[in-house]
């Protein structure tokens, strides 16, 4: 038997989702495109019960008005009085004020003023009022379990009702707050809108001039409490005063002391200055040498005698040049040369010495004024000392009636301010005031029905696509040509078979013997040029060049589970393989649930069972079927061992008799799925392929895994696998009968489609079934 190809080395399998292609990382857009395809239903469905949903809602929903009062809060009231009020706002909390109204516009002071202001618990549209069904189901279980008790504050049915309609919105940049209350009755609405903006105003008015009156009394009892206390200190100063005798500390000696002083500190500082001067020239001239002084390079002697020198230097490098240097007039200048530089030595080093002495003088002088000055300022401090000690026990008296006279000064000056204040209450001017008072509202602000209906539809497509996608995750079936090569790592794909209605086989313990053929059992003899066809078409070339010594002769079709479409694969292979002009036998080795009799219209009295058990010679169990170059061989009676007949000696001495006698070029054998029984198992052993039938949509890729595997173990030769019924929605087929184009067309074709367009194609499909 020829050896099929090793396959390439297995990869890893997972699940990586959405698909990416293997080359590149980055999402496949199309993939994304196939699964919304697919999954197409599911969006629909969530849109419409979305949709459907918000719309039933939005129309049993009671409408509800919203009424708006615009108020606007300044921090300060009008500036009537150039004075501050009792009641103030700190400059620097703006945010916190602004926090603070909005909360006292929803305190249960201000609601209960409302609430008192319309009479609300006797208004008929609030007292005739039933709440919802919970609430009333709510409220009837509570009284007739007897827990249900009755609020402590009357107005409490009112709170509530007030807190659930209110809304306080600022507005944006601005001092406006946007005031709003909802409910179903247009007109209570906006007269609750403006009772609150009334109650909130009144509230205001009333805390400040209370407080303003509170603070009135508290000032003048503490004006009482001052002046008496201010005319205690008095008397005492007096008395310390005459017994300590320090009346002359009233002309101004104190500050006398403290100026003689602060003259004295100042000398002594400048006096410090100057001797840290003489010091740090002194020291200057100390380190620079006598050459290097200022004093020294200005002197006009010193100035002479450097020319001089220069002069003689000069004359003594042009003899030098001319002369030996025992040459007496030569020796003459250079004696002269060392005199220059003597004398110029001595007189830097004479002006150098004269400097420095003076800067010396200079330091002397300075030292012997900073200790005089340093003496004076000691005695000076002993003065004030003295006079700031007598002084103290005075000026603590005096500083003392001082602040409490500045005390009363301004509570006296607040009292005034506060009584002045508290005359404004009958003008009530107020920080706050009405900008829009509220209307009676003619629409409703809920429910809004066009924006719920988009947002419905925009929330029913984003979770129809979730779910989608959700649900191909979830999917552990096999669907595409990835799925089986993540799956079934190192498994070639020979072709994609797709659907065809009704394409079913066998499921349960229902067989389909009453059943007549079915249309896509000889859909490749029917219908050669259909698309089903052609997929049979594309798996016969797969197949002959899988193996490139010599095409495989014995070929065993199975699949992972019931139901992937075997027998119909197997079927429609022979027929294609038949139609190139080989003669073709299709074995039915499924001995559990055989098919292929029916699916050929033969009997099934004997095939292959009666062989293998010795009761017919295969002459008698092969039969020639209506398709030319197709033979059959049916299963037979179902015998009770299925598994030990397929492993027989004589299923072994059938394959090599139908080797050497070269009768047909192909035999294909249609076993059990692989993972019920382990008939297939042992067929697949024996054969040069095996072909492996995997359902799109509905063989699991468990199946698909635990299958490959156990025809690997088993030493199959495995060609491929075979992806059938494969919806055209999910974008793997776009046939367009290309063989019917006129160039495609060969002579013999035109004239065969010729005469069949001369008679029904129903009528040439019963010809073929009865033949």
């Amino acid at each position: 038997m020829p050896q099929m190809t090793e396959p390439s080395p297995p990869v890893p399998a997972h699940r990586s989702w959405p698909l990416a292609s293997e080359a590149e990382d980055r999402p496949d857009l199309r993939e994304y495109a196939r699964i919304l395809s697919e999954r197409r239903n599911v969006v629909a469905g969530t849109l419409a019960v979305v949709v459907a949903t918000t719309l039933l809602a939005s129309i049993l929903v009671t409408p509800q008005y919203r009424a708006t009062t615009v108020l606007q809060i300044e921090r300060q009231g009008p500036d009537i009085l150039t004075f501050k009020d009792v009641v103030g706002v700190d400059p620097a909390s703006y945010q916190d004020f602004y926090q603070t109204q909005y909360k006292i516009l929803q305190s249960r002071s201000v609601l209960r003023k409302t609430a008192e202001r319309l009479d609300l618990l006797n208004r008929p549209e609030f007292a005739t009022r039933k709440g919802s069904p919970a609430e009333r189901l709510m409220n009837w279980a509570r009284g007739l379990l007897g827990h249900r008790q009755e609020p402590e504050d009357p107005l409490e049915p009112a709170f509530e009702f007030l807190e659930d309609g209110l809304s306080v919105d600022p507005v944006r940049n601005s001092h406006l707050v946007r005031v709003s209350f909802t409910d179903r009755d247009p007109r209570l609405a906006a007269d609750v809108a403006n009772a609150l903006a009334a109650s909130y105003i009144e509230f205001q008015l009333e805390s400040r001039y209370s407080t303003t009156a509170t603070a009135s009394d508290f000032l003048t009892k503490q004006v009482s409490r001052l002046q008496a206390e201010i005319a205690a200190l008095e008397r005492q100063l007096q008395d310390y005063s005459r017994k300590a005798e320090i009346l002359a500390l009233s002309d101004g000696t104190q500050d006398i002391s403290e100026r003689a002083l602060a003259d004295l500190n100042q000398q002594l500082v400048q006096a410090r200055g100057r001797l840290a001067l003489a010091e740090a020239r002194l020291e200057a001239l100390r380190r620079t040498p006598p050459d290097g002084l200022q004093e020294v390079l200005n002197s006009p002697l010193v100035v002479k005698l450097k020319a001089d020198q220069a002069e003689v230097e000069r004359r003594f490098s042009q003899m030098a040049e001319r002369f030996k240097a025992d040459w007496p007039a030569l020796q003459q200048l250079r004696e002269e040369l060392d005199q220059a530089r003597r004398r110029l030595e001595t007189e830097t080093e004479t002006i150098a010495r004269r400097v420095r002495g003076v800067a010396e003088s200079e330091v002397a002088r300075a030292r012997a004024e900073v200790a005089r000055l340093e003496r004076q300022v000691e005695g000076q401090k002993q003065e004030v000392q003295r006079v700031n000690l007598a002084a103290i026990e005075h000026g603590k008296l005096q500083a003392e009636i001082a602040s409490r006279r500045k005390v009363l000064e301004d509570l006296v000056a607040r009292q005034s301010q506060t009584e002045t204040s508290e005359q404004l209450r009958d003008t009530a001017t107020s920080n706050i005031r009405i900008v829009d008072p509220a209307e009676v509202p003619k629409e409703p602000a809920s429910p809004k029905k066009k924006l719920n209906v988009l947002l419905a539809t925009i929330l029913g497509l984003t979770t129809g696509v979730g779910f989608a996608f959700l649900f191909d995750y979830l999917d552990n079936t096999v669907r595409t040509e990835q799925d089986i090569a993540r799956h079934a790592p190192g498994l070639a794909l020979l072709g994609h078979v797709p659907l065809h209605e009704p394409l079913r086989a066998v499921e349960g313990d229902k067989e389909a013997a009453e059943e007549p053929s079915s249309p896509v059992a000889l859909a490749s003899h029917l219908e050669p040029r259909s698309a089903v066809a052609e997929a049979f078409k594309n798996l016969r070339t797969s197949l002959l060049l899988a193996s490139p010594e010599r095409p495989p002769r014995h070929v065993l079709v199975t699949s992972c589970e019931p139901g992937d479409g075997k027998s119909t694969v197997t079927l429609n292979l022979g027929i294609v393989l038949a139609q190139m002009g080989r003669k073709v036998a299709v074995v039915d080795g499924d001995l559990r649930r055989p098919r292929v009799h029916r699916m050929l219209g033969l009997g099934n009295g004997a095939g292959l069972t009666t062989y293998l058990t010795g009761n017919a010679v295969f002459e008698e169990v092969l039969r020639e079927s209506a398709i030319p170059n197709l033979w059959a061989v049916p299963s037979g009676p179902v015998p009770p061992n299925p598994s030990e007949l397929l492993d027989s000696p004589r299923l072994e001495a059938l394959l090599d008799r139908l080797d050497r006698e070269g009768r047909f070029d192909h035999v294909l054998f249609d076993a059990t799925p692989v993972l019920q029984v382990a008939d297939a198992v042992i067929l697949a052993s024996r054969m040069d392929a095996t072909i492996l039938v995997v359902r799109a949509a509905v063989t699991s890729r468990t199946s698909l895994a635990q299958g490959i595997s156990r025809l690997r173990q088993s030493k199959a030769r495995v060609a491929g696998a075979v992806l059938n019924a494969v919806s055209e929605k999910a974008g793997y087929y776009y046939y367009r009968y290309y063989r019917s184009s006129r160039y495609y067309r060969t002579e013999g074709e035109e004239a065969d489609e010729a005469a069949g367009a001369a008679r029904p194609r129903k009528s040439r499909r019963a010809r073929a079934l009865r033949a």
